[in-house]
């Protein structure tokens, strides 16, 4: 399974005309795509004003069709055209992970919130990258009781893995963080088996379904 993301910044301007264009392009985008796409934005994290566009496939060519038909599709050009004024100019990205852990994460289901932990593979230590990954998802799980997914960056930055816990309202994420951060055995893991597994530096965020 894969999920693939696109990330743009809005500009200064009317709130209420820039959420009204971004929930109109994510319609248009999920009428002629197989698989659905949500839209997010950070929740009490870095990248204010961010608009994230995610879905999730089983195959890439899901992704290569729904990109297809939008190529051909004049409404969904025109949609690009009137976003552009709504933009800061900041570069548009994408990204792709392939998801190597995912139990109990239903594709279908959209969670109010997700909190992402992202952080690089240390040069040389890659089977050991991946296994501490597995490992560390397994025990989040154990411990929010929520879905959490872990996965190997397909695009972006080599090395590049990330954690994904998903939440059904904010009352669910506060008590999961809350957990996570007071289970001893957790944090003596991760203080026992990451060192240099992964490059410093490692970021965590907040996200915020919109649609």
């Amino acid at each position: 399974m894969f999920m693939f993301a696109r990330a743009a910044r809005l500009g200064p301007g009317s709130a209420h005309e820039e959420q009204a264009w971004a929930i109109a392009i994510t319609e248009k985008v999920n009428q002629v795509s197989e698989s659905t796409y949500n839209l997010w934005t950070p929740f009490a994290s870095p990248g204010v004003n961010t608009l994230i566009w995610t879905t999730m496939v089983e195959d890439l060519s899901m992704l290569e069709a729904t990109n297809d038909k939008l190529l051909a599709d004049s409404g969904y050009h025109m949609l690009l055209e009137q976003g552009a004024r709504y933009t800061s100019g900041d570069a548009i990205d994408d990204s792709l992970l392939q998801v190597i852990d995912g139990e109990g994460v239903d594709p279908t289901r959209a969670p109010a919130y997700v909190v992402g932990v992202d952080a690089v593979i240390a040069t040389g230590a890659a089977a050991k990258g991946l296994e501490v990954g597995m490992e560390i998802a397994k025990r989040a799980r154990k411990i929010t009781k929520a879905p959490t997914t872990f996965s190997v960056g397909a695009t972006g930055a080599y090395g590049h893995v990330a954690w994904h816990t998903s939440f059904d309202s904010i009352t669910e994420l506060q008590r999961g963080q809350i957990a996570i951060s007071m289970d001893s055995s957790f944090m003596e893991y991760l203080d026992k088996t990451t060192g240099g597994v992964y490059q410093p530096a490692a970021r965590q965020n907040i996200y915020r379904r919109v649609m």
